[in-house]
């Protein structure tokens, strides 16, 4: 059975949903978890936030995945 660990938190699914299709196209499975009422009040999100979450063996990977994005992100000048 995969254990699951929180990879990131963010403020809303929109912003996850970016970082979680980033993952999966690296061959990361991931799920997202808010407390928003199924998507249908986003607004609940912002009290708690969205949870990313990885399979523990694919945390190193992840980590590499999200560092080069970001140096990417940096490289290009445009804000995160």
């Amino acid at each position: 059975m995969k254990r699951w660990v929180l990879c990131r938190e963010f403020h809303s699914r929109a912003e996850a949903g970016i970082v979680r299709q980033l993952l999966l196209a690296n061959g990361i499975e991931s799920y997202l978890n808010s407390d928003d009422c199924g998507a249908v009040d986003p607004a609940l999100a912002f009290a708690r936030g969205v949870q990313l979450f990885i399979g523990e063996e694919d945390v190193a990977l992840a980590e590499e995945v999200l560092a080069a994005a970001t140096d990417d992100v940096a490289r290009s000048g445009a804000p995160e």
